[in-house]
């Protein structure tokens, strides 16, 4: 077992972040801490994308195909279990629905220059794109985008007439915009 036993006992004493991948699992990966493990079988105290506890994962050891740890991912979901509270947290809206054929611009201007709401739009039915409204006109709008892990993404420019969607300070939108005022906090 060797290494794969030096992240145990560190994640386990440190409560550090891991992510297991394991053989024939194509759901991606378990994220969380190693409460205790034996020379077979470990048990990781699991966490949802949202920083929720969810329960405890009972892995046999000859499953796991590899481990991640002190990565990105990692920093950015210790940063979502500490703040979960702030993720639940939904900012009240005062949007009135909108009654004309430019109703995304509408929305869209709501959301525009504000520095804490992150819109996620979706573009002709399928796409999503997530991140701040910089500037809207009644033909097209400027998204700088906000990655999952609340990185920034650059910037991006569509037509109006191709959003079919809009959604405003979904959960997932909440988390991103946490961990992009936490990065920009670190720099």
């Amino acid at each position: 077992m060797g290494l794969f036993t030096d992240v145990f006992e560190r994640s386990k004493k440190h409560k550090e972040i891991i992510s297991v991948r394991c053989y024939k699992d194509d759901e991606g990966f378990w994220a969380g801490y190693v409460q205790d493990y034996t020379d077979d079988i470990i048990s990781l105290k699991h966490y949802t994308k949202y920083g929720k506890p969810d329960g405890v994962i009972i892995l046999n050891i000859s499953d796991i195909k590899s481990i991640d740890f002190d990565d990105d991912y990692s920093r950015a979901m210790q940063c979502v279990i500490d703040y979960s509270a702030e993720i639940d947290k939904e900012m009240p809206l005062d949007v009135d629905i909108p009654t004309s054929e430019l109703w995304q611009f509408s929305l869209l201007k709501y959301a525009e220059n504000n520095k804490e709401l992150v819109a996620k739009v979706e573009i002709n039915n399928g796409d999503l794109y997530s991140g701040f409204v910089e500037q809207v006109s009644e033909d097209d709008v400027i998204l700088h985008f906000v990655g999952n892990l609340g990185e920034s993404e650059g910037r991006g420019i569509y037509r109006i007439e191709d959003i079919t969607a809009v959604r405003l300070n979904d959960v997932e939108s909440r988390k991103r915009l946490m961990l992009f005022k936490w990065r920009q906090a670190k720099l």
